[in-house]
Order: structure tokens, then C-alpha cells, then sequence
């Protein structure tokens, strides 16, 4: 009898420590979960110059403008010191597409994948965790 008390309290204090547990996990990733408010975007966000640049396809040019998204405050101040390699990694990546690849939302949505990629490769203090395309034309 008093081996099944034993039992019975520590098969309650090990559900009473788990079910604290999963309540103290939980929390972070509720907040993490968190959309950023429109003040810590733009505290984070850096866009680009208008780019102008050849496609791939004959004849053909693009003008393109993006905004990037970071993931802190100090990765921003590096994106901005780095904006001449970021420019360099936007023009390769829009020349490298024809008109008929760009045309569209999926088009888009390709560029600001490959960018996304490539803008990851060359950041070192943080990351990137957007990039839309806020200006965009053909010809």
C-alpha cells in the first residue's frame, strides 16, 4: 500500500512538471508566432534604388525597386553598408530572367525567391527574412 502512494505522487509530479513544461515551451513560439507591428518593419526594412537593367531576352529591360526585410536592427545597418553588393546581386538576378519568365505573379514571386537566396548568401550578422517587389515594369 505504501509503494502504490509512491507511485500514485510521483506519477502526479511528473504530470504536474510536463504539463509546465508544455506551458513554458509554448510561449515563445505563441510570440514568435507574432506578426512585427508596421514600426518594427520599418525599422528593419531597407529599399532599394530604382534598378534599370537588361533581361535576358533580346531587347528587353526591366525597371525594378525592392524592399528588404531583416531580421534585426543590426542586420539592416549591414544591408546598408552592403548596398553596393545588394545592387550588384538584384541586377545579376533580374538580368538573368527573360520578359516571358518575369511576366505575372509567379514571375515575381520567382525574383524575389532567387533574390531572397542570394541576399542570404552575402549577409553575415543577420538574415533575410523578406523581399518584395515594390516597383516593377517591363519592356
Amino acid at each position: 500500500m505504501k509503494n502504490m502512494k509512491v507511485i500514485v505522487i510521483l506519477l502526479l509530479t511528473m504530470a504536474i512538471v510536463g504539463a509546465g513544461a508544455m506551458f513554458y515551451l509554448k510561449e515563445p513560439q505563441a510570440e514568435a508566432d507574432k506578426k512585427p507591428s508596421a514600426e518594427e518593419i520599418a525599422a528593419r526594412s531597407v529599399d532599394t534604388d530604382v534598378i534599370t537593367t537588361n533581361l535576358a531576352s533580346e531587347d528587353n529591360y526591366g525597371v525594378v525597386q525592392f524592399n528588404i526585410l531583416l531580421s534585426t536592427e543590426k542586420a539592416k545597418e549591414e544591408a546598408e553598408k552592403r548596398a553596393p553588393e545588394t545592387k550588384a546581386a538584384a541586377i545579376s538576378t533580374i538580368a538573368g530572367f527573360t520578359k516571358e519568365q518575369l511576366a505575372g505573379k509567379d514571375g515575381i514571386a520567382s525574383l524575389e525567391k532567387e533574390l531572397y537566396t542570394k541576399l542570404n548568401e552575402i549577409m553575415q550578422d543577420g538574415k533575410v527574412e523578406r523581399v518584395l517587389v515594390t516597383e516593377f515594369k517591363l519592356q
